[in-house]
């Protein structure tokens, strides 16, 4: 059989039955296992069977098998090709691939750059230029410094910042009592409640009048923990990880060098072993770095860590007398201005209210 006898890819319907238990049939031949997908394309033989499989989720290609028997074949390529070409169509200016180091060599040939490997996964992309492009925005932005120093009293915050309360001001603040200049990442990633334009605009009312800080554009190359692929990881607990430490080498080799800073504040989380994971993830990549892990403390409210879940849910409630204990008056007067009823109607509501941020 040649390549001549395969019919094209395809988008199939997560409603067939036939296709999704021999999706899964496939995935489990190699080991691997279903993940959040948009949607999946197929190639199929004349007969029906799937011999080639791949899926997308956003920007990002997930779940690439091709059947062992077939695998001479040009499938692989032909499958990336074609949901390449369905992101582009979506308006993403990038694709984001996380793989097997045995597919390596197949999205390199096609143009991927890599990012990052280690012995578990590599990270490529499609537009390094992109990347290239925020690490030389990040360089362009950073304070000119009068200090003669190495970057140890410059730091950076990382905050979704959704939204902007008065435990995120705290944090500013601490760093600013420890740092020469401070940095803040809004996280760009647009899966919450509020938008990233919307949070930005929160984070930059809040700081306008303190001193040495500068709000800066996120990125998509900082990978959440939304967008970090399971599907090939034995447990969602192995996948938190791997995306802790693609996270931490991220900002220890590419941000923190372009703005010359050695510490990063995070908010104390005593009650999340994510997040104290994370910290320790950080703390032990950092250290290979030289990049201090600062832990502030979360600020309190009557005896209550002030918490951004807890203001969404007041929003949403429309219960602006709580909300102004728990945020700067600049975000207050923000969130004023929207209409609270309106998120009432949005399908996704519970999910966007009960992020852990």
């Amino acid at each position: 059989m040649n390549f001549l006898n395969f019919k094209p890819p395809k988008i199939i319907s997560f409603n067939d039955n036939h296709f999704a238990k021999s999706i899964d049939k496939l995935l489990s031949e190699e080991n691997l296992k279903k993940d959040f997908i948009e949607e999946y394309a197929v190639i199929l033989s004349n007969n029906e069977e799937i011999i080639g499989l791949i899926g997308r989720y956003a920007n990002n290609l997930r779940c690439l098998v091709v059947n062992r028997k077939y695998r001479q074949y040009n499938i692989a390529n032909v499958l990336v090709g074609f949901m390449s070409k369905r992101i582009y169509q979506k308006n993403f200016r990038d694709i984001f691939v996380f793989t097997k180091i045995i597919n390596l060599d197949i999205f390199q040939n096609m143009g991927f750059k890599l990012i990052f490997q280690n012995n578990s996964f590599c990270f490529l992309t499609s537009r390094y230029d992109l990347f290239e492009d925020y690490l030389n925005y990040l360089s362009e932005n950073k304070f000119k410094s009068t200090f003669d120093d190495d970057g140890k009293l410059n730091s950076v915050i990382v905050m979704n910042a959704n939204p902007f309360t008065k435990g995120h001001k705290f944090i500013i603040q601490n760093a600013i009592k420890k740092s020469n200049f401070v940095y803040v990442i809004v996280v760009k990633e647009d899966v919450s409640l509020f938008t990233y334009q919307q949070r930005f605009t929160m984070v930059e009312l809040g700081v306008k009048y303190l001193k040495n800080v500068r709000i800066l554009e996120g990125s998509n190359y900082i990978i959440s923990k939304n967008i970090f692929p399971s599907y090939f990881f034995k447990s969602q607990e192995e996948s938190s990880v791997e995306q802790m430490y693609l996270d931490s080498y991220i900002f220890s080799d590419f941000i923190a060098p372009r703005l010359n800073v050695k510490k990063r504040f995070v908010g104390e989380e005593p009650f999340s072993k994510t997040t104290l994971l994370y910290n320790n993830v950080m703390n032990k990549v950092f250290l290979e770095k030289k990049i201090e892990l600062v832990i502030i403390p979360r600020m309190l409210f009557q005896r209550k860590a002030i918490s951004a879940t807890q203001v969404r849910k007041l929003f949403i409630q429309g219960n602006f007398e709580k909300i102004k204990n728990l945020v700067p008056k600049s975000t207050f007067n923000f969130l004023k201005k929207l209409d609270y009823l309106k998120y009432r109607t949005d399908p996704d509501l519970l999910k966007l209210v009960d992020k852990g941020f």
